[in-house]
């Protein structure tokens, strides 16, 4: 599939250098002065209760609700394939942007942007940004000549390199793209695996993702020298936070039954905690701290 993807996403790359400099520009102001941001916004518990309760109610009647990083704003596709983001603490919406094609994937950029994923045909994906409040959207770049079947599976990306991973799956095959510092696509060579999740260093140094191989579950790692290790088999990515990773034993169900955090100086591991309950990966959520934090399934 990569041979047949590779000649053309040549030629979309050097239309979108062309383009897409202005939104590099902006993606290093955005990205770049959201790191050093400070967050000064307190929020009361029975505040926090009210909104909880929002963005649970929303998740009973609309697709792809997700929460911007600061926990202003969230944004939700309603049945018209329209995208609402809406101020959680005063309930107005900010902006709707309607959308041409089927979205199959909305990711936060920070609390300032979304990542929007559209299928134009089988086989034809397309990426674009959303800008908030302005509701403005931008073409970030195409993916032609795919499976039928493929579809966004999970966008990670820097706050420090603006270095943007695309995991694109379609049946049993994967293929993972990546977006440079000067908007170059280019594809990434995985040997053929079959990857589940991927997650990015705040530094964009390391790549950690999950693959399914020979019968198991396994994290590893991709350096930018495009360099894979193995770190853990039988194992689920659970999250990377900062630029440590934090990966879980799992079961024979593929349910997550431990939490560990992976030294990548050293290649040891600690366990953080072990699970009252086997739960899948996608529950879990780690803080900010280093926490485990074990959410009820969506």
């Amino acid at each position: 599939m990569a041979n047949r993807v590779w000649p053309k996403l040549v030629g979309i790359a050097a239309v979108i250098t062309a383009l897409q400099l202005p939104l590099f520009y902006h993606y290093n102001r955005l990205l770049g002065s959201s790191v050093n941001a400070v967050d000064n916004i307190t929020v009361s518990p029975a505040q926090e209760q009210a909104e909880q309760k929002e963005i649970a109610a929303l998740k009973k009647q609309y697709r792809f609700v997700t929460v911007s990083a600061d926990g202003q704003y969230v944004a939700y596709l309603d049945s018209k394939n329209v995208l609402h983001v809406m101020d959680l603490a005063s309930r107005q919406e900010l902006c709707a942007a309607n959308n041409p094609y089927t979205v199959q994937y909305v990711e936060w950029i920070e609390d300032e942007r979304l990542f929007v994923g559209e299928q134009v045909q089988p086989g034809d994906l397309e990426l674009k940004t959303v800008d908030v409040p302005s509701g403005v959207q931008t073409i970030v770049t195409r993916f032609e000549g795919l499976p039928a079947d493929a579809s966004f599976t999970k966008i990670t990306f820097s706050t420090y390199t603006n270095d943007i991973y695309i995991l694109i799956n379609s049946g049993t095959s994967s293929s993972l793209y990546h977006i440079g510092t000067m908007s170059n696509v280019s594809l990434v060579p995985t040997g053929g695996r079959y990857i589940k999740n991927i997650a990015i260093t705040q530094t964009g140094s390391k790549l950690y993702f999950e693959d399914y191989a020979d019968g198991s579950f396994n994290v590893l790692s991709l350096d930018d020298q495009g360099t894979i290790r193995l770190i853990k088999r039988d194992a689920a990515l659970v999250a990377v936070v900062g630029n440590t990773l934090y990966y879980g034993d799992i079961n024979s169900q593929g349910l997550v039954t431990a939490v560990y955090r992976y030294n990548a100086a050293t290649g040891a591991s600690t366990l953080v905690k072990t699970l009252a309950a086997p739960t899948l990966a996608a529950n879990i959520e780690i803080t900010d701290s280093g926490a485990v934090q074990v959410n009820a399934p969506t």
